[in-house]
């Protein structure tokens, strides 16, 4: 078992993300907007921080191990799509464009619609539609395989663009 491991294992029993971590959230979260809102007026950070402890304390008490499974597959499916989000940006990149240039054109929506078909297919909505046969991994790989070898075969033989007044070299 690696030291990561160990460390995990510990900070679970300990109740590290059962308890902890969603405690936190809670309390950072009830703070910040009681603070923004100021209704207590002069007494508002003293009082926002015994309130903020209360319904922290009850949103754990409440929601206990099903509210910690929550939090670590919405932040950790938040993450996954951020991972995404940074890797076409950085094939954006590759290509000699800046993130601004996803927002020209059809990109974006492009974009949109692989994204959305993705999300559905990794919570397993799509299975429930008749496609569960796309979740197949062997297929996943084909498809990933072929669209980056059309992407590295697009990015090398591309024309640029030509400005108005430029002649085409040859």
């Amino acid at each position: 078992m690696a030291v990561s491991d160990t460390v995990i294992q510990a900070l679970r029993q300990l109740g590290f993300f059962e308890f902890l971590l969603p405690w936190l959230f809670t309390f950072a979260i009830v703070y910040g907007l009681l603070v923004k809102v100021q209704i207590f007026g002069d007494a508002t950070k003293k009082i926002s921080v015994v309130l903020a402890m209360v319904v922290a304390f009850f949103v754990v008490g409440f929601g206990g191990q099903a509210l910690s499974r929550f939090f670590i597959g919405i932040f950790g499916g938040a993450s996954i799509i951020l991972a995404g989000l940074l890797v076409i940006v950085l094939f954006v990149a590759m290509v000699g464009k800046k993130p601004e240039d996803i927002l020209k054109g059809g990109t974006l929506i492009v974009l949109i619609i692989v994204g959305i078909v993705l999300w559905l297919l990794s919570t397993g909505t799509a299975v429930g539609a008749g496609v569960g046969w796309l979740l197949s991994p062997d297929l996943m790989a084909f498809v990933l395989v072929i669209i980056v070898i059309v992407l590295a075969v697009w990015a090398v033989i591309r024309e640029p663009k030509q400005e108005h007044g430029e002649k085409k070299k040859e």
